[in-house]
């Protein structure tokens, strides 16, 4: 850019928005003046700060990967069943019949939320250990299985967090005090959230360490709507 252009740059900003700027004649340059407010989008300013992000262990970007990404997202565009070849810790490979409903991310890995007609319910499905995916030609949705109908999926509900009353000091930087801070989110999604950000949801907040800072604080009211049981210290006996 020239001398020139930037001139004039800096002072059609310096029309727009008065006293935004500051000369510093010692220095040669424009500075941030003391009574500044944003004319623009802050948010788009704050997108372009490095920050440096932790990298994921599950990631999809093999070939293989993006082909099963690619027939499942077609799936959920066309209200489609698929049969899929799965991996669970707890059941071993199987083959299974899914409606899918939509893919998310809780920060860690990859799901896919479906429902699953060997469980006769929406589930979700680590996607990473999904092998093989194929279209079931023909097949017919039943309305219980379609996806408008996975009411945990479509439900939002705002999770009320505090800070946890052991660990006042170190939940401080939360800036929320006394308040609690409200965070809206996809009711299927609670789970997910509460145990990344090590959320207490024990009874009476007896949950201990320097790992919980923070304390559900409408524990009754989104137990109602969300499956807590990924929630650090949730009891759901306890809790009914």
């Amino acid at each position: 850019m020239s001398p020139a252009s930037a001139t004039n740059i800096l002072s059609r900003y310096n029309q727009m928005a008065p006293g935004n700027l500051s000369y510093d004649i010692r220095l040669k340059r424009y500075e941030i003046g003391q009574s500044f407010k944003p004319i623009y989008d802050v948010r788009k300013v704050i997108e372009r700060i490095p920050v440096y992000t932790l990298p994921k262990l599950h990631k999809p970007v093999d070939n293989d990967t993006i082909e099963r990404l690619a027939v499942i997202s077609r799936a959920i565009q066309r209200t489609q069943s698929l049969t899929i070849t799965y991996s669970s810790v707890s059941s071993g490979t199987s083959t299974r019949q899914i409606v899918p409903v939509a893919f998310a991310d809780n920060w860690l890995r990859w799901h896919l939320r479906a429902y699953d007609r060997k469980r006769a319910q929406f589930v979700d499905f680590v996607f990473s250990r999904i092998q093989q995916v194929h279209p079931i030609e023909g097949d017919t949705i039943q309305d219980h299985e379609h996806p408008k109908n996975d009411k945990e999926w479509h439900a939002f509900i705002a999770l009320k967090i505090k800070a946890h009353p052991y660990n006042l000091a170190d939940a401080q930087s939360f800036a929320m005090g006394d308040d609690s801070h409200s965070v809206e989110i996809r009711a299927a999604m609670a789970g997910y959230f509460l145990r990344l950000w090590n959320v207490d949801c024990s009874p009476d907040a007896s949950l201990r360490g320097k790992a919980y800072q923070y304390v559900l604080a409408n524990m009754a009211e989104v137990a109602k709507v969300a499956d807590l049981r990924l929630a650090p210290g949730y009891d759901g006996e306890m809790q009914s």
